[in-house]
């Protein structure tokens, strides 16, 4: 089965204390479907100092407590979804996140076995 539109995979990873406002949000302009975890990870930013004032001892927690969600859309719904995201997630500082956006070019039902292929 050949379908005539294409699907998108979005990944964002945003500020956790965020998460709710941007949820609130896709629902707000008609998504439902999204999946959402906590993860730990870090960009372009060194991370938090901690000095240890016993030892004199700075060190850096390198791995920095984040929200990845992951959801698909078809092509038509990318720039609401993605304008949502950036909007809601955005602080103007470093750390703010990143949105990756790719190809889906198959989804399988479990439950019955259909296939559907996707124009890429």
């Amino acid at each position: 089965m050949m379908i005539e539109f294409l699907m998108k995979k979005i990944e964002a990873y945003i500020r956790d204390h965020k998460f709710e406002d941007v949820k609130n949000a896709l629902i707000k302009v008609g998504i439902s479907g999204i999946t959402a975890y906590p993860v730990l990870g870090r960009g372009n930013q060194i991370g938090k100092g901690v000095t240890d004032s016993k030892l004199g001892i700075i060190t850096e927690d390198i791995l920095i407590p984040k929200r990845k969600i992951e959801l698909f859309c078809i092509e038509e719904e990318l720039d609401k979804i993605l304008e949502t995201i950036m909007t809601r997630a955005s602080t103007g500082n470093v750390g703010d996140g990143k949105i990756f956006v790719s190809d889906i070019s198959e989804v399988i039902k479990i439950r019955t076995q259909e296939r559907i292929k996707f124009t890429v």
